[in-house]
């Protein structure tokens, strides 16, 4: 499995939890709530796109190497 699953899947868990937290427990101020989810979710965005560029590299690759084989 690709390393981008798993660590996209672990950043939205953080995320979760940490929503959670602040929507009971009030840890955070508000400020730094939103600049800690910002963060979480471009942190997100970021793997995701480099889990899409190599999937599209690595299928190019493989589209490559059928069309020598013909």
């Amino acid at each position: 499995m690709n390393w981008t699953v798993p660590a996209g899947f672990g950043l939205f868990l953080i995320g979760a939890i940490v929503a959670l937290i602040q929507l009971w427990l009030r840890v955070l101020d508000p400020e730094t709530f939103v600049k800690a989810m910002i963060t979480l979710g471009v942190l997100l965005a970021l793997i995701l796109a480099w889990g899409l560029v190599l999937r599209e590299r690595r299928d190019a690759a493989r589209l490559k190497d059928k069309s020598r084989l013909d």
